[in-house]
């Protein structure tokens, strides 16, 4: 049932795009956790000029990875990923910062969500500080007493989850799963079906590049999905790490304004910053 490349050789049901600028000890810690799921992806890294050893390490575990020559920011990143979905057969396209831990488990209710209900786009949950603004995602609004803050329990809460699901399907219950539509979704990891190309802005770029770092997942999904009643998905049943904050930038003031300004933020980056 899978496609083939143009090579003639397999491809897998999904492509996982990661997108790093330094920070290479919690891509390795990424990768670590991918070495562990048994889901039919394929991984490539977009780097945007980093200037530690990320490349080094991704080419370590044998991942792909397509090297800027500059730096030219996040959504420069999504679209790259997002031309090397276009051009393939892949059914599903997952762009995801670095710095997440994914348990087994995670992919497969994402895809169950597709499967199941008519969105272009679905997220998974996180811990209330990985979710940053958009506290909608945080698992603690809709399980109790999970161990969730500390990334050593990524596994076990995901386990812990796929439990309690079991137990809503036995009682009846199972309503309560349904997944939730977003209209504001935080970008350290979302999954799209192929259906996402019917929103791009060519056949080149599927998100606007007048903001290069930060609320394009916003925009998109005000300008693109909420407007065709395609809503962003949040799967109740699948849950993802993200150690919030550590794959961009150090925090500074102004900061919305700053990683939207090309010149300065530029600047920045050569700078190491």
């Amino acid at each position: 049932m899978y496609r083939q490349e143009l090579n003639g050789s397999r491809m897998s049901k999904v492509l996982l795009v990661l997108t790093t600028y330094n920070q290479s000890h919690y891509t390795k810690l990424c990768f670590e956790s991918l070495k562990k799921l048994k889901d039919d992806i394929d991984v490539l890294v977009v780097d945007d000029y980093s200037t530690d050893d990320t490349v080094d390490i991704c080419e370590e575990y044998g991942h792909r990875v397509i090297k800027k020559s500059e730096p030219r920011g996040l959504t420069d990143s999504w679209n790259i990923g997002y031309r090397e979905f276009r051009k393939s057969n892949y059914e599903y396209f997952i762009l995801s910062n670095n710095d997440i831990l994914i348990p087994k488990g995670a992919i497969e209710e994402l895809i169950s969500t597709f499967k199941k209900w008519n969105s272009s786009l679905v997220v998974p949950m996180s811990t209330e500080y990985g979710v940053g603004h958009n506290l909608t995602q945080s698992v603690d609004n809709y399980y109790d007493g999970l161990e969730t803050t500390e990334p050593e329990y990524y596994q076990k809460t995901q386990d812990e989850i796929l439990k309690i699901k079991e137990q809503m399907r036995n009682s009846n219950n199972l309503y309560i799963c349904d997944p939730v539509r977003m209209k504001m979704f935080n970008g350290f990891f979302f999954m799209m079906n192929r259906n996402i190309i019917n929103y791009e802005q060519n056949k080149n770029e599927l998100f606007k590049t007048d903001k290069i770092m930060t609320k394009n997942e916003d925009q998109f999904n005000w300008d693109n999905l909420i407007t065709n009643d395609d809503f962003a998905m949040l799967c109740k049943t699948s849950f993802v790490f993200h150690y919030k904050g550590v794959s961009t930038f150090k925090v500074f003031n102004n900061y919305t304004k700053i990683s939207n300004d090309v010149a300065e933020w530029k600047k920045m980056r050569l700078r190491g910053e």
